[in-house]
């Protein structure tokens, strides 16, 4: 796993903030010191459950912010701390890469939501540089195909 120290500015990620502080609190408890695509998988599925029209989908797939933790901990070891900042997040570059594809779904004037990051990793699954989240997923048994068809159902009824 790369783990070179991107340094990703928080406001130029469109209001979707509050996925990558608790993503990066997901890491800095797990020692892990610099935000990867897992993290964000975690952070976003913990948001999802928060909003009832995602949780039905994720409840359908078993997907659950402890079973994603768990799972994703065979694949998120800890390294060390990365520099600190209050404006800027130190992450790997699959994780930016999972967030670049998010901006890329909300689209230019919408807000980066946590179900644009899942479908971000959704997206991921046969791309090797946005790294293990997808196989996280794969390891809770989700079938990607249907847990991306019901997410974006569960975003258009918005």
């Amino acid at each position: 796993m790369q783990t070179a120290a991107l340094s990703v500015p928080v406001p130029t990620l469109r209001h979707g903030r509050e996925i990558v502080l608790l993503a990066e609190q997901e890491s800095r408890e797990t020692g892990f010191g610099f935000l990867d695509a897992e993290h964000l998988l975690i952070a976003a599925v913990t948001l999802c459950g928060g909003m009832p029209r995602f949780d039905q989908a994720l409840d359908a797939h078993g997907v659950t912010p402890d079973r994603v933790r768990t799972a994703s901990s065979a694949f998120v070891g800890a390294g060390s701390t990365g520099p600190v900042s209050a404006d800027r997040v130190t992450c790997t570059p699959a994780a930016a890469r999972v967030l670049a594809r998010a901006a890329q779904l909300a689209g230019p004037a919408a807000r980066v939501r946590p179900h644009h990051v899942l479908l971000a990793v959704l997206d991921g699954i046969d791309d090797p540089f946005t790294g293990a989240a997808h196989d996280v997923l794969e390891q809770l048994g989700v079938d990607a195909r249907r847990f991306r068809r019901a997410l974006r159902r569960a975003a258009r009824q918005a």
